[in-house]
């Protein structure tokens, strides 16, 4: 419980004052010893027990009277969270609002969304309060910071509107701890507004463990996650991969592979129309859905032959969540699939090759180029969708010249060198090779099935992961995402922090005496594949983007494709689904895929992710009417007024 009017609770102390009426009114007068009334008082003695405690009574009702009515003009406030809030107002109040695509998910009879909801609970809790308390809001999109002076003002900014994007709390955690230490806040609230999406969370990054280091050691630092967890067991995402245009006898076809989900584990089959917008002309065909996916592959469009490039969306019916109920795709003539690899080893150059020229799709051209890393900077930065670097971390130019190739889109893919040196790159950095301590090999103890290079299958089984055999892994140090991980060792894949693009570290070869990644080659070929894919996406006319902050570069010079893409403001539409075009070139925006992901983080991983931090978990559900707090004078009026029937009955001569 907290007040409003706190310092009207200095006057407390005036509960004592029946007390001290009663003292001074025992010593008003001077005891004199009267015979004739000894007899009389030893009569009554038999009943003085019972007369001291109605006369406690009595004093007491006058107390709580008393501090009934002090309670009550201070304003008190109460809430789920508010009753180890006390200590009067923050020096500083942080949000952390969590704006990404799955805080989209909608009450079925308000219509108000998780994030929606959220900031009502927040704004109208500062409302409420009044607290002169500066405010401070963490964009989940940018990771920028936001200064405001009311938290009324919260829902009317364009800051904190719906986006089809991800979240990274612990990047997001990183920047609030940074920006308490360098302002020297003192006591400081931290509001998280989230739907504990694991994916978005990360609870297995290595970055929870300095949060919680410079947290810890701030005092009045106090965190209050603010959590939907409600699910919609029918709620329908649909996404689409591998769009490309080819030719055919009769003409040309669009050929795509199409994906439906639904969040409910059930085999019951489901009808469901789709809408497939092709240069704005619209059909609709019905697929039946079985289980929690449908995996549609190679689902070809007819087009007219002259139709080089264009636009489309695949869409589903409107339900709990809006922000995953279409996708949106352009297409032009296939790019070239080129993987440039960079390696002085023969034979681990011939195995990189094998994997990455193999086309998974014979429709598309694939081309493969070596050269040493001597002559890297003679790459076609330009050309490559993906680098496949085995060889010393670069630096100076060079890596210049690569970080710049990732920020275009590009992908690349590194593994150690014989002989790592101290060169760190995307912020990471090679160590010493290691070889297994107690067992002949390193074993794969877990990876990412949602998203990345080791997903599942389009059909939704697992890669082999389980089966691999590592003889040999060499450490990796530095931030990122662990894609994979190995028993008593390093990450085995572990993905770096990029604006674009994609940097990933493998820890071992595929030799044969390093692993068995060539002789168990499912997991090894579908990675290459699948970064090289990626990096295709950034070559040609035709580009798939994932939304983001700085996704669509100079906004200005691009225009609609369709009158939805055009109805979104200019400073979001790198946030949000869209169609645009600017010259000959084409792009889609959607949300990333693991925003279709419904696991959430645990109350356990949650309670180790906090650990010795001062933290309140406040569950609240999309479309709740309730709020965070309330005032209650109300209710010490009440007690004021009982105290006082209590006082008067015992008053009353028996």
């Amino acid at each position: 419980m907290t007040f409003l009017q706190s310092s009207l609770l200095y006057a407390l102390p005036l509960i004592l004052l029946p007390i001290v009426i009663h003292l001074v009114n025992q010593n008003r007068y001077r005891t004199v010893q009267w015979a004739a009334t000894m007899f009389l008082l030893q009569a009554r003695r038999m009943a003085k027990g019972m007369a001291r405690l109605k006369y406690f009574l009595i004093l007491l009702a006058r107390m709580l009277a008393i501090a009934g009515l002090i309670f009550a003009v201070s304003r008190p406030m109460a809430g789920g969270w508010l009753g180890v809030a006390g200590g009067g107002a923050p020096e500083l109040s942080i949000v952390i609002l969590d704006r990404s695509a799955s805080m989209e998910l909608r009450h079925p009879i308000t219509g108000a969304s998780r994030r929606e909801t959220a900031l009502q609970k927040i704004s109208g809790m500062f409302r409420d309060l009044g607290r002169n308390t500066r405010t401070v809001v963490f964009d989940s999109v940018s990771g920028e910071r936001y200064d405001f002076d009311s938290g009324q003002s919260l829902q009317e900014l364009p800051e904190t509107s719906a986006t089809a994007t991800a979240a990274d709390f612990p990047a997001l955690l990183q920047s609030v701890s940074e920006y308490i230490k360098a302002n020297q806040a003192g006591r400081t609230d931290i509001w998280i507004c989230s739907d504990l999406q694991q994916t978005s969370w990360q609870p297995g990054s290595g970055r929870w463990t300095s949060v919680r280091e410079e947290l810890s050691g701030r005092e009045g630092v106090r965190l209050y996650l603010l959590l939907y967890r409600d699910q919609a067991p029918e709620n329908l995402a649909v996404s689409v991969s591998n769009v490309h245009r080819r030719e055919t006898a009769g003409g040309a076809e669009l050929v795509m592979d199409i994906r439906v989900t639904r969040n409910a584990a059930t085999e019951t089959p489901l009808r469901v129309p789709l809408t497939l917008v092709i240069n704005g002309a619209r059909s609709t065909v019905d697929v039946e859905l079985r289980g929690q996916a449908l995996q549609m592959t190679g689902y070809a469009i007819p087009l007219d032959r002259e139709s080089v490039q264009g636009w489309g969306r695949i869409e589903l019916p409107s339900d709990s969540n809006p922000a995953d109920n279409s996708w949106q795709f352009v297409y032009a003539e296939a790019p070239v699939y080129r993987t440039v690899i960079v390696s002085d080893d023969a034979e681990t150059t011939r195995l990189l090759q094998l994997a990455a020229g193999t086309p998974f799709d014979r429709t598309l051209r694939y081309e493969t180029e070596v050269v040493s890393a001597a002559q890297a900077e003679s790459i076609e930065w330009n050309r490559a969708a993906l680098i496949l670097w085995q060889a010393p971390l670069p630096a100076g130019a060079l890596a210049t010249q690569l970080t710049a190739f990732t920020n275009r889109g590009g992908c690349v893919l590194f593994f150690p060198p014989e002989t790592p040196d101290e060169t760190t790159l995307f912020g990471l950095r090679w160590g010493t090779w290691q070889d297994p301590k107690e067992a002949d090999q390193f074993s794969v103890s877990g990876w990412r099935t949602d998203s990345g290079l080791l997903a599942n299958t389009l059909n939704g089984a697992p890669l082999p992961l389980g089966a691999l055999s590592v003889f040999r892994c060499c450490e990796l140090t530095g931030e990122g995402t662990e894609l994979a991980q190995l028993a008593g060792g390093p990450p085995l894949l572990k993905k770096a922090d990029t604006d674009h693009g994609a940097a990933w570290f493998c820890t071992t070869l595929p030799l044969g005496t390093y692993s068995s990644l060539v002789s168990n080659g499912i997991p090894f070929y579908v990675m290459i594949q699948r970064a090289l894919a990626q990096g295709a996406g950034a070559l040609g006319n035709a580009r798939q983007w994932t939304a983001a902050a700085g996704t669509l570069p100079e906004s200005s010079a691009w225009t609609a494709l369709d009158e939805k893409s055009g109805e979104v403001l200019p400073s979001l539409r790198s946030l949000n689904g869209g169609l645009w075009k600017s010259s000959d070139l084409l792009a889609a925006i959607n949300r990333p895929l693991e925003e279709d992901n419904v696991e959430t983080v645990s109350d356990d991983n949650l309670n180790q992710l906090f650990s010795g931090l001062n933290y309140t978990v406040i569950d609240d559900q999309a479309g709740a009417v309730g709020s965070l707090a309330s005032e209650v004078w109300r209710m010490f009026l009440i007690a004021m007024i009982v105290a006082l029937m209590a006082e008067a009955i015992l008053c009353v001569p028996q």
